[in-house]
């Protein structure tokens, strides 16, 4: 186990236990329970450019939740499972069939956009409850996917561009295919790339003017 997957996987924990401590003995939850692991799996693949596994992973975390008992620990989990695979499916254009929660690269536009209009409910749920840099971003992400939306999606990465808020490099990219200004553009695009650091040939390819 990586020193960065721990930190990930130690933070989700100890989110949870703050809210069902008996379900926790010292914030390690993570490490007995897996459904809890393969939630913190699916949001460190997404994080580290693997959308198709991200979506294996928190399907796998969901239909595990789905046969466990309720509880306020697995509702959370839940809600977080959702969540990576909503974004994980905006990722790969839509590319993932959300009933079954598998990756679908076979599917048609329209059942795409369908997807596409799931993953936006689930993040725009995240962000109504959050409003955080976290949700904001990644519901704009979402949003940039529709033409009807661009407008809002710009407003909200750039104020948290604004407010040096920006949670990841994707925020940039995507602002940066909102932008319609040249220079406003390459702004966004330059602070993608220092985020971005070592993969920044992988997130933050410039795009053509208008493409989120």
């Amino acid at each position: 186990m990586t020193k960065q997957w721990m930190g990930a996987a130690l933070a989700l924990g100890v989110g949870l236990c703050a809210t069902d401590a008996a379900a926790c003995e010292n914030g390690v939850e993570i490490r007995v329970v897996p459904i809890t692991r393969l939630v913190a799996q699916g949001a460190q693949a997404l994080a580290q450019e693997h959308p198709a596994r991200a979506v294996d992973l928190a399907g796998r975390a969901i239909r595990r939740i789905r046969g466990s008992r309720r509880s306020t620990r697995n509702r959370l989990l839940m809600n977080r499972s959702k969540r990576v695979l909503a974004l994980a499916t905006v990722r790969l254009d839509g590319a993932v069939d959300t009933e079954r929660f598998v990756v679908a690269p076979s599917l048609d536009a329209a059942a795409r956009q369908l997807a596409l209009r799931w993953a936006v409910g689930i993040l725009e749920y995240a962000f109504d409850q959050e409003h955080g840099p976290i949700a904001t971003a990644e519901y704009a992400e979402a949003l940039a996917r529709f033409d009807s939306q661009r407008a809002r999606a710009r407003m909200l990465l750039r104020g948290l561009s604004a407010g040096d808020v920006m949670p990841d490099a994707h925020g940039y990219r995507v602002l940066a295919g909102l932008e319609d200004d040249a220079a406003d553009r390459e702004r966004a695009l330059a602070a993608c790339r220092q985020r971005a650091g070592a993969r920044a040939a992988a997130i933050c390819a410039a795009p053509a003017p208008g493409d989120g």
